[in-house]
């Protein structure tokens, strides 16, 4: 193996890493959000059944 492939698969790997670690930082924001939409919504409910 030349020099090249072990660049061209060092380059691979790394976009690899980055996509793994983009994605995952997406799905811990979703989640986030969902928890802060859930966390609104309770309150709301418990607002409008028990605010005067």
């Amino acid at each position: 193996m030349d020099d090249e492939e072990k660049i061209a698969r060092g380059v691979a790997r790394g976009i690899a890493r980055h996509e793994a670690a983009r994605a995952e930082a997406q799905v811990r924001q979703m989640l986030g959000c969902l928890l802060l939409f859930a966390v609104l919504g309770v309150g709301f409910i418990l607002l409008v059944t028990y605010g005067n």
